[in-house]
């Protein structure tokens, strides 16, 4: 793990820690709240759409195979991240199109994460990633990203939906769907400033109830370098956000029941770390109609 991705868990719980994560929104690049019309930004004149990942990419173990591989997509040690839960394939199910992965508390601990910050891992879960790269250039100036999800939140429990500069190009991030440790979903867009540091532009959804089904979607389209991200929850959109510099860099695309570590609400070191709390049993993060399109310029 990066220690740009170190800062960036550190930001997390450091704005969590002084009340509904309003730190990370000082944070924003001048000029990031561009604004759209209401129903989002028109589509390009000249250009076709075509599917990446259908909706039916769940329907089958073959289905599957096509589109998504097991695990985390880096070199070395894809079982594990920046959480308290080693991954396993045995914990991602399919059953009726619904994708389930299951987090599963230890008798004792699997040994440690080799990400920082190195939480003891207390969990065997499940994550998978798309096989096809996002990219956003002047061939693809546009994607659209889209998935129905429920989930256990709480103490402990750090689900999510995203995408992830390939490494050592992070960020960009895009958060569509987190919630870390409580029932807020955090619409998250990470750059880098001129003078390399990170920075993040957080959109708050709260007073939802997400172990029921809602969709979460961003839409990305190409400005020059940089690339706008409009977030939707249940077909509202919900903010738009400026991605600095992200055009041209290749992007996975991220499902993952992490638990522990940030969502435990302890910091890393720190009394009860060794413990990792979070729930006893089993955890559930369930997905269905998981789209990936995108639009070829001609």
């Amino acid at each position: 793990m990066s220690e740009q991705e170190v800062s960036r868990r550190r930001l997390l719980a450091s704005a969590a820690a002084v009340g509904g994560l309003s730190l990370g929104l000082s944070l924003v690049p001048a000029g990031a709240h561009a604004t759209s019309s209401a129903g989002g930004r028109p589509r390009r004149a000249g250009a076709s759409w075509e599917n990446v990942i259908k909706k039916s990419s769940f329907s089958s173990s073959s289905a599957f195979n096509q589109n998504w591989n097991h695990l985390y997509p880096w070199d070395g040690d894809a079982d594990t991240h920046n959480g308290a839960a080693r991954m396993h394939s045995s914990q991602v199910s399919l059953a009726q199109g619904v994708l389930t992965l299951k987090a599963t508390r230890l008798a004792e601990p699997d040994g440690d994460s080799p990400h920082a910050p190195n939480a003891p891992l207390w969990y065997r879960s499940g994550a998978i990633h798309a096989k096809k790269q996002i990219l956003v250039n002047d061939q693809f100036p546009e994607y659209d990203i889209e998935g129905e999800f429920r989930t256990q939140t709480g103490k402990g429990i750090w689900p999510a939906f995203w995408t992830t500069g390939i490494w050592p190009d992070w960020p960009p991030e895009s958060d569509i769907l987190e919630y870390v440790g409580n029932s807020t979903n955090l619409f998250n867009t990470w750059s880098r400033s001129a003078d390399d540091n990170e920075h993040v532009e957080r959109k708050l959804i709260s007073g939802k109830k997400p172990d029921a089904w809602h969709r979460y979607r961003v839409r990305m389209s190409k400005r020059g370098n940089d690339v706008m991200l409009d977030y939707y929850f249940d077909g509202v959109r919900k903010a738009t956000h400026r991605g600095v510099g992200w055009a041209g860099v290749p992007q996975w695309l991220i499902i993952n029941l992490q638990m522990g570590s940030w969502a435990s609400g302890i910091a890393p070191g720190g009394p009860g770390w060794d413990k990792q709390p979070g729930p006893a049993g089993s955890t559930y993060f369930r997905a269905r109609n998981v789209r990936v399109g995108r639009m070829r310029a001609r």
